[in-house]
């Protein structure tokens, strides 16, 4: 009795389109107010979460840091915007760091479980390329480039069941977080400095001045604000959910785009 031979499976390829969509949906930001230089970095990203993350805060993040670093200055003395940039650059430094601990936990995971080959997409990947006007900018899209390496590898840990779409899900959430609440408290800062100018230009209309403590305060303020909502927390303070023991280390920026299995060395996640 002969047996009914199956068709093939036919796999339809996307070529483009979910890109497209994504890309429709992209943060409007015109960067064509900035006049400054930048670099032209071009990153690949594969992940849906790593393609999400750049279009809906990397550009408009650029234009805050870019108010921040350039624009203030204008109005506002060197040191007082110093203090807000340094305030930017540890948490990334921070974050990065963090990242880098993540991608050598899951990466010596998956070794553990003998996981040689990493899941990939059947979705086109995304190549960019970016415009980086300063080094939070190089920081922010390093940190990008981190989360999208990394999803990959969680999604193969779930699919070998080495741990559950649950701890997935929660994972996720959680690196995602580390970038969008980056962007926040960029957007916070920024906010807290035009407030500051807008007060300084009243002042001037009146003819009068704010004495430095106001301004000192206001500064303080502008800071717990960007760390936590709540007066009293840093920006490089602020309480962030744990990263899950098992995590992978990424490569850093500097070294370029590795495969998998050339992580590098990070320094040990902060104790929560």
């Amino acid at each position: 009795m002969h047996q009914r031979a199956h068709p093939p499976a036919i796999v339809r390829a996307d070529h483009g389109a979910t890109n497209r969509k994504l890309l429709a949906r992209q943060a409007a930001t015109d960067l064509t107010q900035v006049e400054s230089a930048s670099r032209k970095i071009n990153i690949i990203l594969s992940s849906p979460e790593g393609k999400r993350l750049y279009l809906r805060c990397f550009d408009v993040t650029q234009m805050n840091f870019h108010y921040i670093a350039v624009f203030a200055r204008i109005r506002l003395a060197d040191e007082d915007v110093d203090q807000v940039e340094q305030e930017l650059r540890t948490m990334l430094d921070v974050r990065i760091a963090r990242l880098n601990q993540v991608l050598a936990d899951t990466e010596a995971k998956c070794h553990a479980h003998g996981i040689i080959n990493l899941a990939s997409y059947d979705v086109e990947p995304l190549n960019i390329e970016a415009k980086v006007f300063s080094m939070l900018g190089r920081r922010l899209l390093e940190m990008i480039g981190k989360v999208d390496q990394l999803m990959p590898m969680l999604e193969t840990l779930c699919i070998d069941e080495a741990m559950s779409s649950s701890q997935l899900s929660v994972q996720k959430a959680r690196i995602k977080k580390s970038v969008r609440s980056a962007a926040s408290a960029a957007r916070t800062l920024r906010m807290g400095l035009e407030r500051r100018i807008n007060v300084l230009l009243t002042g001037d209309r009146k003819g009068s001045t704010h004495p430095a403590a106001d301004k000192g305060a206001i500064a303080k303020r502008d800071m717990a604000l960007a760390g936590n909502g709540m007066p009293g927390a840093s920006v490089q303070e602020a309480p962030e959910a744990a990263l899950p023991a098992f995590s992978l280390a990424l490569p850093t920026a500097s070294n370029g785009p590795a495969s998998y299995g050339e992580g590098n060395t990070a320094e040990a996640l902060p104790a929560s």
